[in-house]
């Protein structure tokens, strides 16, 4: 957690808290289900049964669901990797545990918010105020370049290009991969309204794009922060637009541009590098979900379908004679 994780593996903060997270978790289990202290757990606890009662414990008593439960599996996984590796005793461990199948996931098609719920989303915050700019500015490029919530949080303002034509933003994604992604000359106006209220003077490196203001010092704006915002303004946007859901979070602006790009005609590879994908198979859960276009595409194909031609050919007195009708 403090050294080969950060260092060797160079893995952002956010995923070693949810590596912190599944081991903590781990521990209560064993707490609550087997009577454990903290100084009486050791490997010897940890097995192929015991990893699957924790996998139900976390479905049935914390009311996970069946992906969010299978990332803690995952992390714990990742946790004995290491230990076998650092001590080779501990590998007959670590293969007990792998034999734990992730719980099954139903398959869902991606919330995305339709178009109509994004334009009215972006529109509700208006920008008769300063934090209203900022809002707008924030919902516009969440929507825009499909960031996920902690890419646009990470951004720098030296990460930011309005240039018009060829406005861009650099994202930092998992595992601190960076990817540049075109924003629209609209994103990029209104960045430099934002800019020039919440960054007037000369560029400062490093300064974060988004911040809050704490006792006189910006600070970096929280994930909470931004999930508040959103469903502030969606509460608003709802009465004049009232496709836009109860309950909203920013993933469904990177889902409704996704699904966007591809009604456009973009190719899956492309959107694949457009959102920071590792594997392709991710990025085509936006096609098989994605039933207005395979409607659109069946009733193309229907229109263009040539009537059959005849099967028979002559009078009718030789088509019934040939059936056996006469």
């Amino acid at each position: 957690m403090t050294s080969y994780l950060p260092r060797s593996r160079r893995l952002s903060p956010h995923t070693i808290r949810s590596y912190k997270t599944a081991l903590n978790t781990l521990l209560v289990f064993l707490a609550e289900t087997r009577a454990l202290k903290l100084e009486q757990t050791s490997f010897d606890t940890i097995n192929f049964s015991t990893m699957n009662a924790f996998l139900t414990w976390l479905m049935d008593s914390r009311r996970l669901a069946a992906s969010t439960a299978n990332q803690r599996l995952a992390a714990i996984k990742s946790f004995l990797s290491y230990c076998a590796g650092e001590d080779p005793s501990l590998v007959a461990v670590w293969l007990d545990v792998k034999r734990v199948r992730p719980a099954r996931t139903p398959e869902h098609a991606p919330d995305a918010l339709s178009m109509a719920a994004v334009e009215a989303l972006i529109r509700a915050p208006g920008q008769q105020s300063r934090r209203g700019l900022r809002d707008t500015t924030m919902i516009l490029l969440l929507f825009d370049a499909a960031a996920r919530i902690q890419e646009v949080l990470d951004l720098t303002v030296a990460d930011v290009t309005t240039t018009a034509g060829s406005g861009q933003v650099t994202l930092t994604g998992k595992r601190q991969k960076t990817r540049t992604v075109p924003i629209m000359d609209k994103t990029g106006r209104h960045l430099e309204q934002y800019l020039d209220l919440f960054h007037p003077g000369p560029i400062v490196p490093g300064a974060l794009l988004f911040y809050t203001v704490r006792a006189g010092q910006h600070q970096p704006m929280s994930q909470d922060n931004v999930a508040y915002l959103l469903n502030k303004h969606a509460d608003n946007a709802r009465k004049h637009c009232p496709e836009i859901p109860e309950h909203i979070h920013a993933h469904q602006l990177r889902h409704a541009r996704a699904m966007q790009m591809l009604r456009a005609g973009v190719p899956l590879p492309h959107i694949k590098e457009f959102l920071g994908h590792s594997n392709i198979s991710t990025t085509e859960i936006y096609a098989s979900a994605d039933n207005k276009m395979v409607r659109e595409a069946i009733q193309k194909a229907a229109s263009t379908t040539l009537d059959p031609a005849p099967i028979w050919k002559g009078d009718d007195d030789l088509i019934l004679r040939l059936a056996g009708l006469k």
